[in-house]
Order: C-alpha cells, then structure tokens, then sequence
C-alpha cells in the first residue's frame, strides 16, 4: 500500500553554491545563493544508479567523486550525462553526513579553474581525472552565470537532501 512517506523517502534534491575566496588571504569574496540541481535519470545516470544498486546491480560504486563545472547555459534535462560545455573537474574535498543530507566542497585553487563565466556544474559517479568520465549524477544550471577572476579561489558547495 502506497503512503506519503514511501514517496518522501525517495525524495531527493539538491542545490549548489559557490563561495568565492582571495587566493593570497583566504578573505571571503562572495558567496551565490543556492541553486536547484537535477538528479538525472538516465540509463547508468542518477536516480536510475540508485535504483540498479538496490536492485543488486552493482557495476558502479554510487559514491560522488567528482564535480564538472563548464560554460553551459543550456537548461539541464532528465536525461543528460555530461554538461553541455564542461570546463573542468574536481574531486571531493570534504563531505559531512548530517541525518538525511550529505554536504559536498570542492575545491578549485585559483590556478585550476580558468578566468571566465561559468553557468553550470554537475556531480558525477567513479570518474577519473578527465571532464565528463564517470556517471553523471547530477545536473545544475545558475541562476546568474559564476564569474572567476584572477587572484579567486572557488568552492563549490553542494548538498543532497530528501528535503
């Protein structure tokens, strides 16, 4: 029998922002509000990932390594698997289980993210080093695109959450 808090359980969302930092003094620049991201449902994306492993398919790990971030500002779809103009990647930096969310950082030093407007950013499941490897998890657009300027550090902050 179907109730309310079945559908809750399997609820999730997500949102991203960014905090930009000086790189020379740590001294906060700005920080975004947060954005709504997509939880992607594809074959071997998102949702459909976290369905496989309770199914006992378990080709993939479901842990979060990595994070695109491109100049796309393409409106994200159910069914993407890369960004629409990935940039770069990061990994994980910390992540803090907190009841029914989890919190993402990743990091970019300012050498590693390049000078430019920056309008979306995804998660993504056992990649490597190399932009748009692994499976897309997630798929956020920003609200107002993200400009990265010389002498800025980025953190890019990401939450999962059922609510």
């Amino acid at each position: 029998m179907y109730n309310k808090n079945m559908k809750d359980a399997f609820n999730l969302k997500g949102k991203v922002k960014i905090i930009k930092t000086d790189s020379q003094t740590g001294e906060l620049i700005c920080e975004t509000p947060y954005y709504k991201n997509l939880i992607v449902n594809g074959t071997d994306t998102g949702f459909n990932l976290i369905l496989d492993r309770l199914y006992g398919t378990n080709t993939y790990s479901l842990n979060i390594t990595h994070l695109d971030t491109g100049t796309g500002i393409t409106t994200p779809a159910i069914s993407d698997t890369t960004l629409a103009s990935p940039v770069v990647r990061t990994s994980v930096a910390t992540k803090v289980l907190d009841g029914d969310s989890i919190t993402y950082r990743f990091f970019f030093a300012d050498a590693n993210l390049p000078n430019d407007d920056y309008g979306e950013v995804g998660l993504f499941i056992d990649g490597s080093t190399g932009v748009s490897t692994g499976q897309m998890f997630s798929h956020a657009l920003f609200g107002i695109p993200y400009t990265k300027g010389t002498g800025e550090d980025s953190t890019f902050e990401y939450k999962l959450s059922k609510t």
